[in-house]
């Protein structure tokens, strides 16, 4: 869909866009095709020019941020498909609600087909050099919590790339709400394991982990690689139904994604276990 994106242009909305498609411009190089032979209508397009030069550019050196200043943020999932296999999906959990106050204490994550746990006292530290690798973030509320949290927290790290907030993408289409009642609405399950484990009991669950319970961590974890886990299936019905309500009058080619683990229960599971393996030898 990023090649058929014409949103990110200086004086280009979504009417404008429809309208250079119903002229048969489909994609950027249609766009350069037209423009070089003076069929493009309407006046001053060299600016423009420019910008898809440039984004054709990023798209081949995998440059996701290239486009953060020009694609408004409710396009962001535009750069979905093309990007998906150097995004990083994220979660994380807290102390409480304050950046100010309160302690990260897990971060989550799923990048390069592999996850990714950074935990409070055994490896938070290492998360900056991790998060600096990837050009684009895919998250649930991540814009208004995840982000600002760990940039209070770790202000040096890399935190500026292009962010695809499935919250926005979802509610855009009509599931509003917190990410389990997304999840619900959209027939995604959880382990039993965590069944009623909320953000509140995800803090109980670290203070008891820090008085000694090494079963409250693996609960914990279990409950933030979920949230992670069901984030991919998120973003790929998220992303197939936007692009079915565009109503593109062209074919999109999609990006072909890299294999990457079924992050089912059971795979979380031995995931987990290995980890808790690690961590306690």
């Amino acid at each position: 869909m990023l090649r058929n994106t014409f949103v990110h242009l200086p004086g280009v909305g979504p009417r404008r866009e429809r309208a250079l498609w119903d002229q048969g411009i489909l994609d950027w190089d249609q766009f350069l095709t037209t423009a070089q032979d003076g069929r493009l209508r309407g006046r001053n397009h060299q600016s423009a020019v420019e910008l898809v030069r440039h984004s054709l550019d990023a798209l081949a050196s995998g440059d996701a941020g290239f486009f953060k200043p020009h694609m408004p943020a409710r396009e962001a999932w535009r750069l979905y498909s093309e990007f998906a296999d150097r995004a990083l999906f994220l979660d994380i959990e807290t102390t409480g609600l304050s950046g100010d106050y309160d302690d990260v204490t897990v971060i989550g994550a799923l990048g390069n087909g592999e996850l990714a746990l950074f935990v409070k006292g055994i490896n938070l530290e290492q998360f900056p050099a991790y998060i600096a690798q990837f050009p684009l973030l895919v998250s649930f509320n991540g814009s208004q919590f995840d982000v600002p949290f760990l940039r209070a927290h770790f202000p040096r790290a890399r935190l500026d790339q292009s962010h695809i907030d499935l919250r926005f993408v979802l509610a855009s289409l009509g599931y509003k709400g917190g990410l389990k009642v997304v999840e619900s609405r959209l027939g995604l399950h959880r382990d039993p394991a965590i069944q009623g484990v909320d953000g509140f009991e995800a803090v109980r669950l670290w203070h008891r982990y820090r008085r000694g319970d090494r079963n409250a961590l693996e609960r914990l974890i279990l409950y933030n690689l979920t949230d992670v886990a069901n984030l991919v299936e998120l973003a790929e019905t998220g992303v197939g139904l936007k692009r079915q309500r565009m109503a593109f009058p062209g074919q999109v080619v999609l990006q072909e994604r890299r294999g990457a683990p079924r992050l089912d229960a059971a795979y979380l599971a031995r995931w987990i276990s290995q980890y808790m393996v690690a961590v306690n030898a």
